[in-house]
């Protein structure tokens, strides 16, 4: 499914409870934001926020970050990763590592050592599936991956 779909299901998903989606990133952010990361983007995460600039879900109080408030806090960005997606304000986050020669890895900031996809599209798929919690969702999933170890 391709990331516009994605982002589609996802809002219908969440029409009841409450989705916030942000105006797509100019082809200017995206490049502002690679220059003050360190490292350009993978294909899918441009494609991402040339559709929306993240969103926001009332249920689990669920964020894909937008562009400027990653920025905004030096401390969720170095020189090789970011944060780019959160739950309940922070409590907990996801973020993209970039391993070098057009290499990427997603990981829980809880256990940054776990290396769950190096695909937004699968990470999105995810969230459609089961949101934060659920059967099939980002927990779930990362506790597959911690079992596998």
């Amino acid at each position: 499914m391709a990331i516009k779909n994605i982002i589609e299901s996802i809002v219908q998903k969440h029409k009841e409870n409450g989705i916030d989606v942000n105006i797509p990133a100019t082809p200017e952010d995206i490049i502002a934001f690679e220059q003050q990361i360190g490292f350009a983007l993978p294909a899918d995460f441009k494609e991402f926020y040339t559709i929306c600039n993240g969103f926001g879900c009332n249920e689990d109080i669920f964020n894909i970050i937008a562009l400027g408030d990653i920025t905004s806090y030096p401390q969720d960005y170095s020189a090789n990763c970011f944060y780019f997606s959160e739950y309940m304000i922070y409590s907990d986050m996801w973020g993209l590592r970039f391993m070098g020669h057009g290499k990427y890895e997603i990981f829980n900031g809880s256990y940054p050592d776990i290396t769950m996809t190096s695909s937004l599209e699968e990470f999105l798929n995810r969230f459609l599936k089961g949101n934060v919690f659920e059967t099939d969702g980002l927990y779930d999933w990362h506790e597959k991956l911690q079992n596998k170890l």
